[in-house]
């Protein structure tokens, strides 16, 4: 029911809820618990900005949670811990809390949750041993004007000074070292880029209302010492063993703060006290595309693509490529086992494309140094000639500024011929790849609609005409995903800049009856533009793309979205192309980011711009976090995905037994789990993460946090 901050306490249940509070010891028996955390937020994602910043953050993970909007919905025990639909506590046999952490997106989560919520929810937390963890807010201690009177929320700190910025300190005690913040760069400052409430310990004796005494040790301060990430353990007089756990940031988090990226899954981690169904990693693959046919290139004098212009690898790049990876891989140990992915039109290889029989062009320059050292890289179906797949043009005569097929036949055949040509090259993983397309320029999946100009790049900003269908208005050719299915394809590549196809899913306009076998896996486009080979034409054509051209029409461009105010050099691109890769990173997505084969080529003294661009991102990223960065074939991601969208629609089961250690895992039917803080997995970033196939009968795992390792 909808409540507001006039409404009355009921005092008899206040009451006796503080007099079991006070004069009973806490439940310490051992207790069952349901992994899934519980989010009380003060709004919906539109309202409530922490609840926006950490929801993200749990769905891709894969953490199971509910949401309790306080605005709008009163805290009940019964929603915590029931038994035959009454609430019950841990020392009733059979009742299992309904949640193995708590995350409050506001410390106050005022004006609509009572004092008496709040004892309902700490009385749990205390009765179930649940942490809580708190994303931002006013470090305040409050009291009941009503009875029982008395202090109801302290979090045991003073404030002492704000600031709309911050260059912190982690000061995270041995105590705490391996599972606080284990996996940032603790020796490297965070600078804070919002606005923030430092405070400073009071550790003095008083404390709410139910006995305890609030203990704080701040594990991010300010260089001059005041606390902004702290954790509150609250202690009975003269005990050492916490009954309540808190982290507490009294900085504000947002899903677009850097700082909140390094953050979020801290907050996770803790509350759940490092045992959940879903797990945490950090990834990077890059896919260079059009390995073997040129690419048109960018002219300053003409500000735009010139087709008299063009580049193609040769066996130099390439030779130049392999050693700048090895180098890559020795500058930067998070990324060791980094290889380059390059999607391929096998039209480019052989010596007559239009031949019945194909036969390699084996003593070209490019295809005889790719086959020399094809086991330096990956490699991807990217069709046979980089043909459009888009919809047919209506009506069949109408002008059109690209080509397209009519029937199915020659779409597969695009395929197909692209899969004769890794056999004849013997390009290795070629089983595990031939469930993997990528269309030239992600075709197929929006109908351009015959109109417009073609874009100057993929990243020009007006990426769908204004006629255009799009993904999710039906605009994908169905000659196009027949074709798909009938070879096979699993997985389909998607820009993630283009409405409809930023979104992990299956595919299911065309109905064959194997709708579960092709989904779609977005890449992330950045600003290394197709048509640039080095970084004078780059720089010239970012900032004309980004600020000249709207100079040039009498615009501001300080006033466009996704515009820049003054142009950029080639460091401040990178440094700018960094930071957004590197938020990508810190969303533990999968995802890829493309290139082109133009990016690989040596400018000058081996150096090139997609290495140029992979140094920015891992140094920035190396500023923040130790963690070993994945790198996934597109095979493996589209696996990956499709466990993780299978995860999604199942009903899972999972319960954390403190009397035995044990976490019992059961689902409505067949999936595969990552399961973090359970025996039998790999140990990434200090912690166990075990996949675990799971069907409707229980499977029993112990739990080990790793702490000892």
């Amino acid at each position: 029911m909808k409540k507001n901050y006039e409404k009355g306490i009921n005092l008899l249940v206040s009451v006796t809820m503080w007099l079991a509070l006070v004069m009973s010891p806490p439940a310490f028996a051992d207790n069952a618990v349901n992994l899934k955390v519980l989010v009380i937020s003060t709004g919906d994602e539109t309202q409530d900005l922490g609840l926006s910043y950490i929801k993200p953050v749990l769905d891709e993970i894969g953490v199971p949670y509910g949401v309790l909007n306080a605005t709008t919905q009163d805290l009940t025990a019964d929603m915590l811990a029931s038994l035959n639909g009454v609430a019950c506590s841990s020392l009733d046999a059979g009742c299992v809390g309904s949640y193995n952490g708590i995350i409050l997106t506001i410390s106050d989560l005022t004006p609509n949750f009572t004092p008496a919520e709040w004892d309902i929810l700490h009385n749990y937390e205390k009765d179930f041993k649940v942490r809580e963890a708190v994303l931002s807010g006013w470090p305040a201690t409050y009291s009941d004007p009503n009875a029982p009177f008395g202090i109801y929320l302290d979090y045991g700190l003073v404030f002492s000074s704000s600031g709309a910025s911050y260059i912190t300190q982690w000061s995270v005690p041995a105590t705490y070292q391996k599972e606080v913040f284990e996996s940032v760069n603790q020796a490297n400052l965070l600078p804070i880029t919002a606005f923030a409430f430092a405070a400073t310990a009071r550790n003095d004796a008083v404390g709410p209302r139910d006995g305890t005494i609030p203990s704080v040790t701040p594990v991010l301060q300010t260089t001059n010492g005041e606390a902004l990430v702290s954790i509150v353990q609250y202690l009975m007089p003269n005990q050492t063993v916490p009954v309540r756990e808190v982290m507490i940031s009294t900085i504000a988090n947002a899903s677009f703060l850097i700082h909140s990226k390094v953050l979020a899954y801290e907050f996770i981690n803790w509350a759940t006290q490092g045992v959940f169904v879903g797990a945490r990693r950090v990834y990077m693959a890059t896919h260079l595309d059009d390995l073997f046919i040129p690419n048109e290139l960018w002219d300053p004098s003409l500000k735009e693509t010139n087709p008299l212009q063009t580049y193609r690898l040769n066996s130099s790049d390439i030779s130049n490529v392999i050693s700048q990876q090895a180098a890559f891989r020795t500058a930067h140990p998070t990324a060791s086992t980094l290889k380059l992915e390059f999607p391929f039109n096998g039209a480019g290889a052989v010596v007559n494309p239009e031949a019945a029989t194909l036969v390699p062009n084996l003593t070209e320059d490019l295809v005889a140094a790719v086959i020399a050292n094809k086991n330096e890289f990956r490699y991807i179906n990217h069709t046979f000639t980089h043909a459009d797949m888009d919809n047919p043009p209506v009506p069949a005569d109408a002008p059109c500024d690209y080509e397209t097929f009519t029937s199915v036949a020659p779409i597969q055949a695009e395929i197909t011929k692209n899969r004769m040509v890794w056999e004849l090259l013997e390009l290795p993983e070629q089983a595990e790849n031939n469930r993997v397309l990528l269309t030239g320029n992600h075709s197929g999946l929006k109908d351009r609609k015959c109109t417009g100009e073609p874009l100057l790049h993929e990243m020009e900003m007006a990426n769908i005409q204004e006629d255009d269908v799009a993904f999710d208005e039906g605009g994908a050719n169905p000659l196009f995903l027949q074709a798909a299915a009938n070879v096979e394809v699993q997985y389909v590549a998607s820009d993630s800049s283009q409405r409809g196809q930023n979104v992990e899913q299956y595919i299911s306009q065309y109905d064959d009856g194997k709708l579960t076998d092709r989904i779609m896996l977005p890449r992330w486009p950045t600003n290394v533009f197709v048509n640039v080979i080095n970084p004078d034409q780059l720089v010239d054509e970012y900032n004309y793309i980004f600020h000249d051209r709207f100079i040039n029409l009498g615009q501001d461009p300080c006033t466009i979205p996704g515009a820049i105010c003054t142009t950029r050099n080639y460091i401040e691109i990178l440094a700018a192309e960094a930071d957004i890769a590197v938020r990508h990173m810190l969303s533990f997505n999968k995802w890829p980011h493309f290139f082109h084969q133009t990016n690989a080529a040596n400018y000058a003294y081996g150096n090139t711009l997609i290495f140029d661009w992979l140094n920015a991102v891992f140094t920035a990223y190396e500023q923040l976090f130790n963690l070993p960065v994945l790198n996934l074939p597109y095979w493996q991601i589209g696996d990956k995905t499709k466990n993780k969208l299978d995860a999604k629609t199942a009903v899972i089961q999972a319960k954390w037994d403190r009397t035995t250690n044990q976490v019992t895992l059961s689902a409505d039917k067949a999936v595969n789990l990552e399961v973090t803080g359970i025996s039998g997995g790999d140990l990434y970033g200090g912690q166990f993460i075990h996949a675990v196939d799971v069907t409707a009968t229980p499977a029993v795992f112990t739990v080990d946090r790793a702490l000892a390792q």
